[in-house]
């Protein structure tokens, strides 16, 4: 799979959850676990219970296994900063995000399964309802919007994120960015569309959640969902990464030392959550 070397700083859990910052969170990880899960199905006292209990007992193999091979991750990175060995290393760290992603999937995905398989009926159809609902939200707001207020937007969220890791940036480099999303083609409708298939296939799954045929479905459709993509969608995307590659090892080559460094810190932040977290466990 290749990426943009936004996945750098990209969330190294499920999801990261901003504000209060990343260790509070973390912490709370069985609680915000059932509050999400609830926006979606109602669930009965002795379900939250079980996936609180199950979330704790994965967070706690999480905490103690995989944040120190981020640490790993995160000084690797900062070695090829300091040795301007970017360019090198470049597919690797998305091949390696990606391994710290399906390492998590693979540990919670039985037991989210299992999970699946035990709702009744009424569960399920609010389940789905509120999928559809959210998705059906997210077509309506795409649509409001032209493609040149999208565009703008776009820019002015990538420049806002360049921004925070390499704080103030140069009118050059400001110029590479809009260069970058000014080339990108759009795949959102794409996307879209191919979300609509996934829901499709994860509903007529979960009809049949308490069969082995149906659950074999469900392990697929979560562990896999990229699979129901369109041919049109995988070539859109895959031009789209070797876009962002291009121009972003450009933009690299242009970064002071000032700006590496900020970038240093800014990685550094998160090696330090992580490093206190692992030590909590003990």
């Amino acid at each position: 799979m290749k990426s943009s070397f936004k996945v750098v700083v990209i969330a190294f859990f499920l999801f990261m959850l901003q504000g209060c910052g990343f260790q509070f969170w973390y912490n709370r990880i069985a609680w915000v676990s059932t509050w999400y899960a609830d926006d979606y199905v109602t669930l009965s006292s002795a379900q939250e219970e079980r996936i609180e209990s199950l979330v704790e007992q994965h967070a706690y193999w999480h905490r103690t296994t995989q944040l120190p091979r981020y640490n790993q991750f995160i000084d690797d990175v900062i070695a090829d900063l300091n040795n301007k060995t970017v360019a090198e290393n470049y597919d690797s760290y998305g091949e390696r995000l990606l391994s710290f992603y399906y390492t998590i999937l693979d540990k919670v995905l039985d037991d989210a399964v299992n999970e699946l398989a035990q709702l009744n009926d009424e569960q399920v159809d609010e389940l789905m309802d509120n999928i559809n609902a959210s998705a059906q939200k997210e077509r309506q707001e795409f649509s409001k919007q032209t493609s040149e207020e999208r565009r703008e937007k776009a820019i002015e969220t990538t420049i806002e994120s360049y921004q925070e890791w390499f704080d103030d940036l140069s009118s050059e480099q400001e110029t590479l960015i809009i260069e970058l999303v000014n080339k990108i083609q759009p795949t959102t409708e794409l996307r879209l569309d191919y979300l609509k298939e996934w829901r499709n296939a994860f509903s007529l799954a979960l009809a049949e959640r308490q069969s082995e045929s149906g659950q074999k479905a469900l392990r697929s459709l979560l562990r896999n969902p990229r699979q129901l993509r369109s041919s049109e969608l995988i070539k859109l995307s895959d031009a789209n990464d070797a876009l962002r590659k291009k121009i972003q090892l450009t933009l690299f080559t242009t970064l002071s030392d000032e700006q590496v460094e900020h970038f240093i810190e800014y990685l550094n932040e998160y090696r330090e959550d992580f490093s206190e977290l692992v030590q909590d466990a003990d």
